[in-house]
């Protein structure tokens, strides 16, 4: 039996699948099997929650635990944990409503306001060939969840539909579902912060480094100490920038692993947007010369009393559950 890596895992209990051959007797090879044990949760059942889950998702503050990637005043996106492709999306109205006729024109309009922004940073990150946009209205029609309506956004690449969809009811997606959630989230808020408030962009990474279990910060040249990040350069996803920003000022090769917050503010008139991104990393042999000047390696218990930013300290503090278990901790 051997690991396959680039498995998906929505509910984050199972991090792999594996695949193993079936062989006759005789010897001969006959047909593989890709295990995808964290189906079981959907498949039986054991994936539905008292009540409406888009209610439930729309009353969650935690957004990055109910995968809310991004709100407006009537509706709001969310990733699908058990999705049709990677990066798939729904824009669901805020109001408990079955069918369009019973939302108001506004709720209509910003619906698909908000499925031109979920393609475009779909369009970004995932470097997706087309998309299909749809509504399942009534059971009969094929909706899982039909007293509450929602728009799918569905990322297509050319070749997707292979026989796992068609004849194993099985989607294997490239990456966890944390990791595509933070790309979208980063990628949509660095979109919102240009256009609606005139505001720059940065992309910062909270790096946790396992075998330490300490945490990447940097000194900048006003000697405030803070995460190692900065502005994101044209046809760069914030994503990107973050994880670039780690390599470039702090010699950490970073791999991203999840959403960690964000934060904006006013520096010499300007409108500032910082998104921070969860991510792993491992010293690059170049990492001692940035050690003996701007970068810290902190214990990660340590780290947010070490920072002097206010509002980085907090989002710390609030990702220290997180930072533990990237490092190992799994109590």
């Amino acid at each position: 039996m051997k690991p396959n890596a680039l498995c998906a895992n929505p509910i984050g209990i199972i991090e792999s699948q594996s695949k193993s051959a079936i062989v006759s007797f005789n010897g001969a090879y006959v047909t593989e099997r890709l295990w995808t044990p964290w189906r079981m949760t959907y498949v039986g059942g054991n994936a539905r929650q008292p009540g409406c889950v888009f209610c439930n998702a729309l009353g969650n503050p935690d957004d990055a635990e109910s995968f809310v990637l991004l709100r407006r005043a009537t509706c709001f996106l969310i990733l699908n944990r058990y999705p049709y492709n990677s990066g798939h999306s729904m824009i669901v109205p805020n109001a408990h409503a079955a069918s369009l006729e019973d939302l108001d024109s506004t709720t209509r309009a910003e619906m698909f306001e908000l499925a031109t922004l979920a393609v475009e940073a779909s369009r970004a990150i995932l470097k997706c060939a087309g998309f299909n946009l749809g509504l399942n209205l009534g059971e009969i029609a094929g909706a899982g969840i039909a007293q509450h309506l929602h728009l799918h956004v569905v990322p297509r690449w050319t070749g997707d539909a292979n026989f796992m969809p068609i004849l194993a009811d099985t989607v294997v997606l490239p990456e966890l579902l944390p990791v595509t959630y933070a790309r979208l989230r980063a990628e949509l808020e660095r979109l919102v912060a240009t256009r609606e408030h005139d505001a720059v962009p940065q992309a910062k990474a909270l790096v946790v480094l396992r075998d330490s279990a300490s945490v990447v910060l940097l000194r900048d040249r006003a000697g405030d100490i803070d995460l190692p990040g900065g502005p994101i350069e044209a046809l760069e996803t914030s994503a990107d920038a973050a994880i670039r920003h780690v390599r470039e000022k702090a010699g950490v090769i970073a791999v991203l692993e999840g959403w960690a917050g964000s934060h904006s503010f006013e520096y010499a008139d300007v409108l500032h947007h910082v998104s921070f991104l969860l991510a792993t990393g491992a010293a690059s042999i170049d990492v001692e010369q940035h050690g003996d000047s701007d970068s810290l390696i902190i214990p990660i218990e340590d780290a947010a009393n070490v920072v002097t930013v206010p509002a980085v300290s907090e989002m710390i503090r609030a990702n220290l559950p997180h930072l533990r278990r990237l490092a190992g901790d799994r109590s």
